[in-house]
């Protein structure tokens, strides 16, 4: 953020996005309409999650206009909560990254060794654990103190040293809604990263590209891509370079095969979607 403060850059905290301005003429967005005023603008990027996008469709005179606005209304998003643990000894994790299956069958859930991947905790004393929770609307009314016991439980399941582990720091923030749901039948409505509005673009895990990432790094891509799409548009700037994702596994690549003849035959039955959802 200073580095694109010194660029120039500014950053708005206290205003909300309610509606745009449409130029007839051009189609393109001329103004944004927040909470704290109104600015023009040559180019808009709405990097936004599923639940804030049709918060806005729903109040904008200028988005329900458009079909593909229209469509958001029907995906859906889950709940997110983070935690963050410090912990009292060093506990040994053989992997940095580590993408685990909830133990009840409700969530599904991620955690990160920070003492791996953050500098500033490479050469700390003490153990520094990140869990992501997804479809966490069970964990989000759960008071702190029985949110680390929950972790704790599923860390040690994880691996045994973390029984012996004492927690002495936490930091836990719930996202309500804040995580696109990707359920069988959803991605017909999800949108791209151009718009009809020709200045209007997309970012976020849930729009559409033929990078291949996923999650936290999908949003990343089609921010750059998105970014690109504007220094293209306006004719300033330099583009972004946006590096290719690894091939494929066999065995993943065959599945995904198997998926696209899955949805060919499928296309052939009207209502499969339907009762699909």
């Amino acid at each position: 953020m200073e580095l694109l403060r010194t660029k120039g850059c500014q950053f708005l905290d206290s205003g909300k996005v309610k509606d745009f301005v449409l130029n007839e003429e051009t189609s393109c967005i001329s103004e944004v309409v927040c909470s704290n005023g109104t600015y023009k603008a040559d180019a808009v990027i709405l990097a936004a999650g599923i639940s804030e996008v049709q918060e806005l469709v729903k109040n904008s005179a200028v988005l329900f206009t458009r079909e593909e606005f229209l469509k958001v209304l029907n995906l859906a998003g889950i709940d997110v909560l983070t935690c963050k643990l410090q912990l009292d000894r060093k506990v040994s994790i053989p992997h940095a990254a580590n993408a685990c299956s909830a133990f009840d069958n409700s969530v599904g859930w991620t955690f990160f060794n920070l003492n791996a991947i953050h500098d500033e905790h490479k050469d700390s004393q003490v153990t520094i654990i990140r869990a992501d929770f997804y479809h966490a609307n069970e964990l989000l009314p759960l008071k702190d103190e029985l949110v680390v016991s929950k972790v704790m439980s599923y860390l040690s399941k994880c691996i045994k040293d973390f029984e012996n582990a004492n927690v002495t720091d936490t930091e836990i923030a719930r996202f309500p809604k804040s995580l696109a749901h990707f359920f069988p039948g959803s991605y017909k409505y999800m949108m791209r990263g151009s718009t009809s509005f020709p200045n209007l673009f997309m970012a976020g895990d849930w729009i559409i590209t033929r990078h291949g990432s996923w999650s936290q790094e999908k949003s990343y891509v089609t921010g750059l891509e998105a970014a690109n799409r504007v220094v293209d548009l306006l004719g300033e700037g330099s583009f972004a370079k946006v590096i290719a994702v690894e091939e494929d596994e066999p065995h993943v690549e065959a599945l995904r095969s198997l998926n696209r003849r899955f949805s060919e035959i499928t296309e052939q039955f009207p209502l499969f979607d339907y009762f699909l959802q």
